[in-house]
Parts: C-alpha cells; sequence; structure tokens
C-alpha cells in the first residue's frame, strides 16, 4: 500500500470547506480533497499487481482504520484493514508470529487471492501501515498544507 504526493497544492477555494472534527469525517473530507490531485493510491500483493482502489473511497476506509492497526500491530496483537468497497471487499489481517507477521487476505467477491497468505518481518509489516501514513502526510502537507496540521496527520 503507497499513496504517491499530488504534483502541487490545491486551489485555495477547494480547501476551503468546513471540515469537521472527529477523526472519520476528517479523513474522508481530506481523501476527497485528495482525490481532486494527481495523487494515486496503490494496493497491489496477493497476486494482483494493481487492486482496482480509489482515494476518495478506499483509502478513506484505510486512514479510517489505520492508527488502530499501527497500535495493535506495534504491540504484538493482531491487526485488520478492510477494504470495504463495492467491487473491491477485501480483508486483511496481520497475525504477528514472532520475528515475522503472516498477512491473510480474504475477498468478499468472486476474485480470489493467490496466495491468500503473504509473510514479511515484521518490521516490514509495520512499516507497510506507518509508510502509508507518512505518505498521507506528506500528501496533504503538498496539496492541503492547512489541512495537515490537523491530528493526526501532523505527527504522520
Amino acid at each position: 500500500m503507497a499513496l504517491t504526493s499530488p504534483s502541487a497544492e490545491l486551489p485555495p477555494d477547494l480547501v476551503e470547506v468546513e471540515l469537521s472534527d472527529d477523526y472519520e469525517s476528517l479523513t474522508m473530507d481530506a481523501c476527497q480533497l485528495l482525490a481532486e490531485t494527481d495523487a494515486r493510491f496503490v494496493v497491489s500483493g496477493f497476486g494482483q499487481e494493481e487492486w482496482p482502489v480509489n482515494i476518495s473511497y478506499d483509502l478513506s476506509s484505510v486512514i479510517e482504520q489505520l492508527p488502530e492497526a499501527i497500535e495493535k500491530l506495534q504491540s504484538g496483537r493482531s491487526a485488520g484493514i478492510d477494504l470495504y468497497g463495492q467491487g473491491i471487499e477485501r480483508r486483511l489481517t496481520f497475525v504477528p508470529a514472532g520475528d515475522t507477521t503472516e498477512i491473510r487476505c480474504v475477498s468478499g467477491t468472486a476474485w480470489r487471492p493467490e496466495p491468500d497468505m503473504e509473510v514479511l518481518s515484521r518490521t516490514a509489516a509495520l512499516e507497510l501501515l506507518t509508510g502509508l501514513a507518512g505518505d498521507f502526510g506528506a500528501a496533504l502537507r503538498r496539496a492541503a498544507p492547512e489541512l495537515a496540521t490537523r491530528t493526526p496527520f501532523a505527527q504522520w
């Protein structure tokens, strides 16, 4: 999972929207703004080079779940990320196992992951998620600097 930063800042009239204070709504607002740019959200693996994901809905759902997933992995517990948008409908489960983390993929559509499990070092699995958080923060700093100062994005 990765997000490429947009090439330019959004015009001020697009960014001057009333932003929510709660995390989930703020994330949706941020993703709607990023969807207006040339940023790209890319997910691959489990036998599919590039998953059919978008920024406005799929990235939003991932970012909403990211802080909890990172916290769980950091503490050695299993974590899940649901990509529940129509057409993608996949669940990634991160299961720490010693020095490694098993990432399991379950599909809710006719598509089937092959393989249905990939193994990363525990560090690499955590870096996958923290790296996406960093990508998101960088994309916001580029596209909408004022929004990037909001919690938790400012720490990303």
